[in-house]
């Protein structure tokens, strides 16, 4: 019989209650095993499994994770929530085939494990079992794991011989899914006989490839390299969207069937268009990911004479059409302008009224266009919400009056099936300059359609960066910036995989007892070679990274579990306050990870605060009215950041369910001596009590400005005043002097 089923099978009431988990797929509340896969899919399994070990010795936290060179890569987990861990910050490095279990009472107390981030910061284990997953030619497979946050003396014999038979079946399920993908690989490799094909690791940097790859690229890539550097983001039609295709090895499936078009630059200067296949690979003992390249740019050539010449939705020329037009023009040689304009949150047309709303919508904007454009002017769709215009002999003061023109034309409210819409744009703009036919431009590249392109969609993309509503000219820092937020997304990617986060908490202040009432969690950033870094310097652009959810979600859970040891001060529970990205609130998951995370920490939801600015709440109007409202009524406070920097905050207060508002420190700095500050904290402070709000203000560094905000009527404060944001340790430290302050003291 198979361990699977008989485990099922078996009569212990210990076991019929985790059958009871694997049929419903309900653990504790608000616990999940990681994962979502058909019911004969080996992950679902291995989902199954992690929960039946969680749940057998009652732990919060369980995983399988396979072996790899440099990294043990989670299978499935409950509780953990990363992707993978560095063998030398892991536990189970100390399993093998010699001692194939590890017993932990208290890491802490371990002079082995003690430092490790996972024990120090990260989940904060103490007890720890793992068991080596056998493979049946003797070889470690990987570590089947139980953790709790509380240490332990020892584990039941019956229970101990539960978890073996878990291991073996688990074993058993990992060599199962080598030897289908032996057979993926073995039909991709067939099919990449005749094309080039680029390998690179779990980080996104190339490993190998073949000499058909490097007759493609004309200058062979250098193992190390970065994959991306091979496709310039300014090159691809959708930048954002080709770095994360490109740096998601996880994502990559065994089948062909996941395919892009990308292009890049030979050293000729000439641009290439390939279709890239993305597949799951092998090199060495390690996974990896493959792309499998064919040269497409003779076809489309030829394709592109056989195409229609217009868009159908707008009836303006299409983009195969504008790049032809955009060759020609480069070809004569003559100066011109190319501007790129792209709608301001279009999505979200779409996803709250539908794709015929957002189609009708398209069709005002290209009318509204063509209406403002001068006679020689050319539109073109370029594709989504975005438009080519090309300028034929313009001055650059003519276009910057023109572009004004246009965006008020197109900031009007317009009127589809009873729907009011307020449009918004970005700009983004490139000035061609004459050039003998086949010259290089200035800064070294052959310019041609691509390079055209690229220069606008980088102003477009900077302008949509510094608050949209804008036309931006192009300069030349705009590409090594571009290439500099690249390489700091790379290092994001690894500071998240490498567990470099670290949450620091700065007090809030009762401005009337003057005692804690909690403290707001601050991320920093622990860089191997810069040191400690402030959000300024990288939340930007962590914001929109693709680890921004991951990151979101270890935030979560980690200010709840530290929240949760906090000690009552005052008879009163200290609350958290958590910072959302833009992406959490997009996340239909949010609910459940804001759940697990109460879950796994035991704290009260009265106690978890989640803050939000109002660039993210304007994103999704009823969407996130809605999201609010759930996330109020299971007890938890909803804080509006940042408060009176914005020209909606009044409307979102009237709409929006919040708690809390913040004042933004930029007006309490000069709250004393400033007329106007002042009269904008009172304002606000006022118009929070018709609300039936409370009022925190941050930034506060002086007794004088703390007296004025309490006479203001502010209830809480926090800044320097009171005390810098301090690391978890030193935060307990701090609250256990506030526990010993006499009664009534100041």
């Amino acid at each position: 019989m198979d361990d699977y089923v008989a485990l099922q099978q078996l009569p212990s009431p210990a076991t019929d209650a985790l059958d009871d988990t694997v049929a419903t797929g309900n653990g504790r509340p608000g616990s999940s095993a990681s994962g979502s896969h058909g019911p004969n899919d080996p992950a679902c399994e291995f989902a199954d499994l992690v929960k039946m070990a969680a749940q057998l010795l009652d732990c919060p936290i369980a995983l399988i994770a396979v072996a790899e060179a440099e990294h043990f890569r989670t299978a499935a987990e409950f509780g953990y929530g990363r992707s993978s861990v560095p063998r030398e910050h892991a536990i189970c490095r100390a399993i093998n085939a010699t001692h194939p279990l590890l017993f932990v009472a208290d890491a802490r107390q371990d002079a082995r494990f003690r430092d490790d981030p996972v024990v120090t910061c990260l989940h904060g284990v103490r007890f720890y079992l793992g068991i080596a997953l056998m493979g049946g030619n003797g070889r470690v497979l990987g570590v089947l794991s139980v953790a709790d946050r509380h240490p332990r003396d020892s584990v039941d014999a019956e229970q101990l011989a539960m978890l073996q038979r878990l291991a073996r079946v688990s074993a058993r399920l990992i060599e199962r899914r080598a030897l289908d993908r032996d057979e993926g690989l073995a039909r991709q490799r067939v099919h990449a006989l005749f094309n080039a094909v680029v390998v690179s690791d779990r980080t996104g940097t190339i490993v190998s490839l073949n000499s058909a790859a490097r007759q493609l690229f004309g200058a062979a890539p250098q193992p190390g390299t970065p994959l991306q550097a091979l496709f310039p983001a300014d090159l691809q039609d959708d930048p954002d969207g080709t770095t994360v295709w490109l740096c998601a090895p996880e994502g990559a499936r065994t089948e062909l069937d996941d395919s892009r078009e990308l292009r890049l630059r030979r050293p000729s200067g000439r641009l290439h268009t390939v279709e890239a296949v993305r597949c799951a690979w092998e090199h060495g003992d390690q996974d990896a990911l493959a792309l499998i390249l064919r040269d497409t740019t003779d076809d489309r050539r030829l394709e592109q004479a056989r195409v229609p010449q217009q868009d159908p939705l707008t009836g303006t020329p299409n983009r195969a059409t504008l790049m032809a037009m955009l060759d020609g023009l480069v070809d004569e040689g003559a100066p011109f302008v190319i501007g790129l304009l792209g709608l301001d949150s279009f999505r979200n047309i779409n996803d709250a009224l539908g794709h015929a709303i957002g189609d009708a919508v398209l069709q005002i904007v290209a009318c509204r266009l063509l209406a403002r454009m001068p006679a020689a002017a050319q539109l073109a769709r370029f594709g989504g919400d975005e438009f080519a215009m090309v300028f034929p002999h313009c001055a650059p003061d003519e276009i910057d009056s023109q572009m004004q023109l246009l965006l008020r034309d197109l900031a009007r409210p317009c009127q589809v099936d009873h729907h009011r819409i307020h449009l918004e744009a970005s700009i983004g703009l490139a000035r061609i300059d004459a050039t003998p036919s086949g010259a290089h431009c200035t800064s070294g590249e052959r310019m041609d359609a691509g390079e055209v392109l690229a220069r606008a969609g980088l102003a477009m993309r900077r302008a949509k960066r510094t608050g949209g509503k804008q036309s931006r000219w192009f300069e030349p820092a705009m590409r090594t910036e571009a290439i500099d937020r690249r390489k700091l997304d790379l290092e994001l990617r690894r500071a998240c995989l490498q567990g470099e986060f670290e949450l620091h908490y700065q007090p809030q202040i009762d401005l009337a007892s003057g005692h804690p009432t909690g403290a707001e969690a601050l991320l920093r950033w622990r860089h191997p070679e810069r040191g400690l870094l402030f959000p300024v310097a990288f939340i930007e652009a962590l914001s929109h990274s693709v680890v921004a959810q991951e990151v979101g979600r270890w935030i979560m859970q980690q200010a709840c579990r530290d929240a949760a040891a906090w000690p009552v001060i005052e008879g009163r529970r200290l609350a958290v306050g958590v910072n959302l990205f833009p992406v959490q609130l997009d996340d239909t998951h949010l609910l459940e990870e804001v759940d697990r995370a109460l879950s796994l920490s035991g704290l009260d939801p009265a106690l978890l605060e989640l803050e939000l600015t109002e660039t993210i709440a304007l994103r999704n109007d009823g969407v996130t009215e809605q999201l609010l409202a759930r996330l109020r009524a299971r007890g938890i406070r909803v804080s509006f950041d940042d408060f009176g920097t914005g020209y909606a905050s009044l409307s979102m207060l009237q709409r929006l369910p919040v708690d809390r508002v913040k004042i933004d420190r930029s007006f309490v700095q000069n709250v004393i001596g400033s007329r106007g500050d002042e009269a904008i904290v009172r304002s606000i402070a006022l118009i929070a009590r018709n609300f039936d709000l409370t009022v925190i203000a941050e930034g506060v560094e002086t007794d004088s400005q703390a007296s004025l905000l309490r006479e203001i009527g502010c209830d809480q404060v926090q800044g320097f005043l009171y005390s810098r944001a301090l690391s978890a340790e030193d935060f307990n430290q701090w609250l256990d002097g506030q526990s010993s302050r006499p009664a009534g003291s100041d």
